[in-house]
C-alpha cells in the first residue's frame, strides 16, 4: 500500500515538473487547439445563450397539449424561435442606431472643411501683420520636385499598405462569418440532443469519479451554471429597462434621436457598470451633431437616470440575482477587464458570484460541522 502511494506521489511529482519545464510548449498546443476548435466552442456559447430563451419558449408553445405534431415540433420550433428572436432584436438596434451614426458623421465631415477654410482666411488676414514670418518662408530654399517625389513615394506606399489592410480586413470578415456560421449550426445540433449530450456526459462523470468527487462536481457546475444563467437574465432585462427610460426621459424632454440613443445606451448596459459610459458618450457624440447645448441636457440626464438605475434597479433586477455584493462586482469587473477586454468583464460577475457562492456555502458546511455557524447550508 506503501508503496502504491509512493508511486502516486513520485508520478504526481513528474508530471508538475515536466508542467512547469515545458509550460510554453503546452500553452502554445493549447493555443493551436483553441483556435482549431474556436468554431465549436463559440457554438457551445451561442448554445448555452439559445438555450436559457428556448427553455421559456417551450414553456409557452402549447406546454399541456396532447397533440403528437406539436409536441414533435416544439424544440425545433422553439430552437428557430430563439434565433429569429435574437437576430431580430440585432438588427432591429443596428438599424436605429447606425443611420444615425453615419449622418453624425455627415454633418461633422461636411463641417470640418469650412472651419479649415475659415483657418486659412484667418492666416491670410493676418499674414500682414507677421512680416518675420512672412521673412523666414520667403528665405525658405525648398527643393519642391524632391518633396513632391517624396510625397508620391509615400502615397504609392500607404496605397499599397491601404490595399494589403482591406484584404486581410476582408479576409478577417469572411472569416469571422464562416466561423458564426458553423458556430450556429454546432448550436443547434446541441440544443436538439442536449438530453442525450448531457447524459451521456453525466455517464462519463460516473464511471471515472467516485462518490463523493462526482456529487460535487455536479454541485460546483450547477453552482455555475444558476449563476451565469441568472446573470445573462438579469443584465438583459436591465439593459432593456435602461433603454427604455432612457428612450423615455430622452423624448419628454425634446431631446433629438430618442430611440436610437435609447436603443444604443440600453445595448452597451450589457458591460457591467462601464457600458454606460460607452453609450453615454455615443449618445453625447449623437446629439451634439444638433445642438452642444442639448448634448450637455443629456448627460446630466443620464446621470441622474444611471444613479437612479445603480441604487434601485440594478441591485433588485442583477444584484439579488447573482447574490454578489456590489463591491465584488466592481472588482471582478476591473480584474476580469485585466485580464481580458470586454470579454473579462461579461465573465469576471459570474465568475465571481459563482465563486463567492461556492465559498459561502463551503463555510457554512464547516461551521455547522463544527457546531459555530447556521445549518442551511446546502449538502454536497
Amino acid at each position: 500500500m506503501n508503496y502504491k502511494r509512493f508511486l502516486q506521489y513520485g508520478i504526481t511529482v513528474a508530471v508538475l515538473c515536466l508542467l512547469v519545464m515545458y509550460f510554453n510548449v503546452i500553452m502554445g498546443w493549447g493555443n493551436q487547439l483553441v483556435a482549431v476548435a474556436y468554431p465549436l466552442l463559440l457554438g457551445c456559447v451561442i448554445a448555452y445563450v439559445l438555450n436559457i430563451l428556448m427553455v421559456r419558449l417551450e414553456k409557452l408553445y402549447f406546454p399541456k397539449s396532447k397533440n403528437i405534431f406539436i409536441n414533435k415540433s416544439r424544440r425545433g420550433v422553439c430552437i428557430l424561435l430563439s434565433i429569429a428572436l435574437l437576430i431580430l432584436i440585432v438588427f432591429f438596434v443596428l438599424y436605429l442606431v447606425i443611420p444615425q451614426v453615419v449622418d453624425c458623421f455627415v454633418i461633422i465631415s461636411k463641417d470640418v472643411p469650412s472651419v479649415f477654410q475659415k483657418a486659412v482666411e484667418f492666416l491670410i488676414k493676418k499674414s500682414d501683420e507677421l512680416p518675420a514670418l512672412q521673412k523666414q518662408l520667403m528665405e525658405l530654399d525648398l527643393d519642391w520636385g524632391n518633396i513632391l517625389n517624396k510625397i508620391s513615394a509615400s502615397v504609392m506606399s500607404g496605397t499599397k499598405g491601404l490595399l494589403t489592410s482591406a484584404t486581410n480586413i476582408v479576409g478577417s470578415f469572411f472569416g469571422t462569418m464562416m466561423n458564426v456560421v458553423v458556430g450556429i449550426i454546432f448550436s443547434i445540433y446541441v440544443l436538439a440532443c442536449k438530453e442525450e449530450i448531457g447524459s451521456k456526459i453525466n455517464r462519463v462523470m460516473r464511471a471515472f469519479m467516485k462518490g463523493k468527487a462526482y456529487e460535487t462536481t455536479k454541485y460546483v457546475l450547477g453552482v455555475l451554471n444558476e449563476c451565469f444563467s441568472n446573470f445573462i437574465v438579469g443584465q438583459a432585462t436591465e439593459a432593456v429597462i435602461l433603454g427604455s427610460l432612457c428612450a423615455m426621459g430622452m423624448w419628454i424632454l425634446q431631446l433629438p434621436y430618442a430611440g436610437p440613443v435609447g436603443a444604443l445606451v440600453g445595448l452597451t448596459a450589457l458591460i457591467p457598470i462601464f457600458g454606460a459610459y460607452i453609450g453615454a458618450a455615443l449618445g453625447a457624440f449623437m446629439i451634439v451633431t444638433v445642438d452642444p447645448k442639448l448634448a450637455l441636457v443629456f448627460l446630466i440626464y443620464l446621470v441622474i437616470l444611471q444613479q437612479v438605475e445603480g441604487n434601485l434597479i440594478y441591485p433588485k433586477v442583477v444584484g439579488s440575482s447573482i447574490g454578489l455584493p456590489g463591491i465584488w462586482v466592481l472588482a471582478a469587473i476591473m480584474i476580469g477587464s485585466g485580464l481580458n477586454g470586454v470579454v473579462g468583464m461579461l465573465l469576471g460577475v459570474p465568475v465571481a458570484a459563482s465563486c463567492y457562492k461556492l465559498l459561502r456555502d463551503a463555510t457554512k458546511r464547516k461551521e455547522r460541522m463544527a457546531g459555530t455557524g447556521p445549518e442551511d447550508c446546502k449538502p454536497v
